[in-house]
């Protein structure tokens, strides 16, 4: 056999080699505990059981009254209400009595001398100091996609959502074999020429630190027989095999020898300094690395060489210690003073500028921090920062993936996570949505905030969808409309609800309505005014959600009678859908946008099989036209 000896291969060169053959083995995955999954990558997207809160809860200590009673209530002209009759005293997190749709703050009351009435200092609004069913988490929502790392909070989320096991990749099993005459246990009576073994401990922090379990053998010494047999014995019961020095030119040096004789050495020496008698070899399948027996080489040849490969074995995804970026705040964020206040955020890289979304504040939105890739802190002299106004985030995701992430800011739809999921799973790129609104995403990506929006905008005049919009907004600049599903909008209701449902009859409904600037707020107003229907009429109609889910939620736990929304959501959770209309929700970009290679990738994606059956699968999605770039140019 001939034994490569000693080369000077570029490290670049010799890495790749070492994962083109070895980093798409399958370790295959294994179902654990949610409590035992804390920094294991997800092997299945996760889907959420229940909602959270599963009830209509308090968000204040007070009283649970209806809202209607405290119209026309002033400090100088209280309204009286009788406790037990519209009015319930209730703490943070009290379930809301039935029949109650609102909290009055205790601070805002005051109560009589016999304590049987009160008098309320001021109106409010329906679901006010309320936390409804769905608001943090909604039943299921994807709540984590594949090849997620496993966090504190995602555990927390996954709890909360009554999700009790997760599909993990499996960990790794690292045999690290030290080697040498010269080496002696930790603790041993040293004598001269004694060193004192402490590599395979190092080595194994590390292996642990990467996702993988590392079994320590006993000491082996400087003899090619024994050293064979340990190296035969590890490659059996592990996945991979670290030998611990014997890799340079010495006399006693046969760990080349050894796994030459066992398979095939593929690199022997490699162009750095140090670590460069580092050995590559591929021993029945199996990978084997020869490090150095100089602590700091070894150190040094583990990360360039076993890091990346236990990265791609544990499911693509790294944690590094947290970062900081300078971002431009796409939304104002509004602090009271003498308070110091954290907030979290979505961050992506958009044209050179780190851009920042922030998440929902609620403290009991545990589901922020799942999705959050950094917080920031308004300083206590501080009444908050406005839109376009720069932060410091400090990163809790690893910050290549966030760089590398395509941001969309936009209308809500269940395709994104879709999306999402299918890249993160084929280790494609990294895509991060956040749901503002059609027109909220429209001036985000007028201003540069993000690489593309989604949108579902009816121009009622012309009957035509997106175009008319894109025209208004970006006059002079290069555009594009690409389709990614036509989807029926119509209204959601429980399955058994017996009451009719049309327009005329939402005055008679509790309804629940989505956000000012979301296409489905346009298209409600229109058919509104198209009917001749007061908007203040309907009760509810002040009630905002931001997405179809939230929606959804709302009519199945009983707080709304009706909204409208996808047939997506509606399917997904078994709510009755009548349909309305069939609209177009296409993805806007910049021309030039269409030409990023994350963007080429995304769309792949988009035109795959796979994707139309998993909308077909969702419900509700008409795939004719999916991927086909519907509209581009510019208006001068």
């Amino acid at each position: 056999m001939k034994h490569m000896y000693l080369q000077s291969k570029p490290v670049d060169a010799a890495r790749k080699e070492w994962l083109d053959a070895f980093a798409k083995a399958d370790l295959g995955a294994e179902c654990i505990p949610v409590v035992a999954s804390l920094g294991r990558i997800l092997a299945h997207a996760v889907y959420a059981v229940h909602s959270s809160p599963h009830y209509a809860a308090a968000a204040m200590d007070g009283f649970a009254v209806e809202s209607r009673l405290t119209v026309g209530a002033s400090p100088g002209a209280q309204t009286n209400l009788i406790l037990g009759e519209g009015c319930v005293p209730v703490d943070t997190g009290d379930a809301l009595p039935a029949g109650h749709d609102a909290v009055v703050m205790i601070e805002n009351v005051t109560i009589a001398a016999d304590g049987a009435t009160i008098g309320v200092e001021q109106p409010v609004a329906p679901w006010q100091n309320v936390r409804p069913v769905g608001e943090d988490i909604i039943a299921t929502e994807m709540l984590l996609p594949c090849r997620h790392y496993m966090r504190p909070v995602d555990v927390g989320a996954c709890l909360a959502a009554g999700v009790e096991q997760v599909m993990v990749f499996r960990q790794a099993r690292v045999a690290i074999i030290p080697t040498g005459d010269e080496i002696v246990p930790p603790g041993s009576v040293l004598q001269a020429g004694d060193i004192v073994e402490y590599n395979s401990q190092v080595v194994a922090g590390q292996v642990v630190q990467w996702g993988a379990l590392p079994m320590i053998r006993p000491i082996v010494r400087d003899d090619p027989g024994k050293l064979r047999a340990a190296v035969s014995d590890a490659i059996t019961n592990c996945d991979l095999v670290i030998v611990i020095a014997g890799s340079s030119a010495g006399r006693g040096d046969y760990t080349a020898r050894v796994l030459g004789d066992l398979g095939t050495v593929m690199t022997h020496g490699v162009a750095m300094r140090p670590g460069k008698p580092v050995i590559m070899a591929e021993i029945d399948g199996k990978p084997a690395l020869g490090l150095p027996g100089y602590p700091v080489s070894a150190h040094l040849c583990m990360d360039q060489f076993v890091r990346p490969l236990l990265e791609h074995w544990r499911g693509g995804n790294t944690h590094s210690n947290p970062q900081e970026v300078i971002a431009r705040l796409t939304r104002p964020v509004v602090s009271g003073l003498g308070v110091e206040e954290f907030f979290r955020v979505r961050v992506g890289l958009v044209d050179g500028t780190h851009v920042a979304t922030p998440l929902n504040r609620g403290a009991g939105v545990v589901t922020s921090l799942v999705r959050a890739d950094g917080q920031c802190v308004i300083p206590a002299s501080s009444e908050g920062v406005p839109a376009g106004g720069m932060v410091s985030v400090r990163l809790t995701r690893d910050r290549n993936e966030v760089e590398q992430s395509l941001v969309a800011i936009g209308s809500h739809d269940p395709a994104l996570d879709v999306l999402n999921d299918m890249m993160r799973r084929e280790r494609a790129g990294f895509f991060s949505s956040s749901h503002v609104g059609s027109m909220g995403g429209i001036i985000a990506l007028r201003r540069g905030e993000c690489h593309l929006a989604g949108i579902h905008l009816l121009e009622t005049d012309a009957g035509i969808y997106n175009v008319p919009f894109v025209r208004r907004y970006f006059a002079g600049r290069e555009m594009v409309l690409l389709r990614l599903a036509d989807r029926w909008q119509g209204f959601i209701v429980r399955p058994d609800f017996e009451l009719d449902v049309g327009w005329h009859s939402l005055s008679k409904l509790r309804f629940v309505n989505r956000q000012k600037g979301s296409g489905t707020r346009l298209l409600l107003d229109h058919h509104l005014t198209q009917y001749g229907i007061d908007p203040g009429s309907i009760t509810g109609y002040q009630r905002e959600e931001t997405t179809h889910l939230s929606v959804a939620c709302a009519v199945l736990a009983g707080e709304a009678d009706v909204g409208l929304g996808v047939r997506s959501v509606a399917d997904t959770m078994g709510l009755r859908f009548i349909p309305l209309c069939l609209e177009q929700y296409d993805l806007l970009m910049d021309r030039r946008t269409m030409a990023d290679p994350r963007m080429e990738t995304l769309v792949g994606f988009i035109r795959s099989a796979e994707f139309s059956h998993r909308l077909e699968t969702l419900g509700g999605y008409s795939t004719e036209h999916t991927g086909r770039i519907v509209w581009e140019g510019s208006d001068d």
